[in-house]
């Protein structure tokens, strides 16, 4: 499969990897700025698709809410595969949706969801009865334990943990190596041991 990539930042180069070990091409990335971050990987970089010949797109975008917006401008006009990395572990019970990038040692247990245009990245573990909302990114190393669930356009920083059964709100943050205890309301930034608002730790 020829995909195309939009967005050319650097987490467009791990996309272009992934892409690669899942046995596919990327002919090239679309972004409007002056980019040349782009140059060891040897692929154009233009700001219109119709410079490219492609079978479908993904987005190399990593924050949630851009991708968000992406997402919505191209999903009635284009293919968004699911693309898995061979060393990811995904159970036949599980759901994934459109989009979404499913990286290196990912592992995603029985009857988790995980919804459209989601980056599950390296070693996290979504385990079993999990959801993850539309367009949220599982940042590395992340545990999420059976039954908690993460809303739409969340952020989960590296190394966090979230406790059995855990709700996250929409378009929430919870800040790296955080470990989260109780549910989290839309919009709040969580963070520290046990994780709290980050105004209650000032």
């Amino acid at each position: 499969m020829r995909l195309l990539v939009y967005g050319a930042g650097g987490y467009s180069r791990e996309v272009a990897d992934l892409v690669i070990a899942c046995g596919h091409s990327v002919v090239g990335f679309v972004d409007s700025r002056a980019c040349d971050q782009h140059r060891p990987t040897g692929l154009v970089v233009s700001e219109a698709a119709s410079d490219f010949e492609y079978d479908a797109v993904t987005i190399g975008i990593g924050a949630c809410d851009a991708r968000s917006r992406m997402y919505a401008e191209l999903v009635s006009r284009a293919v968004f595969p699911v693309i898995t990395h061979p060393s990811a572990c995904l159970s036949g019970y599980a759901s994934v949706g459109a989009g979404t990038h499913i990286m290196q040692n990912v592992v995603v247990n029985s009857c988790a969801s995980v919804d459209e245009n989601v980056i599950l990245n390296v070693a996290c573990v979504i385990a079993h009865d999990c959801a993850v909302g539309a367009h949220s990114h599982i940042a590395p190393g992340v545990l999420m334990s059976g039954g908690s669930r993460v809303g739409e356009r969340c952020f989960i920083g590296a190394g966090a943990v979230l406790l059995p059964g855990v709700c996250v709100g929409d378009g929430s943050t919870i800040g790296a190596g955080a470990v989260v205890t109780r549910d989290v309301a839309a919009g709040e930034t969580m963070v520290g041991v046990p994780a709290r608002k980050m105004e209650e730790r000032a």
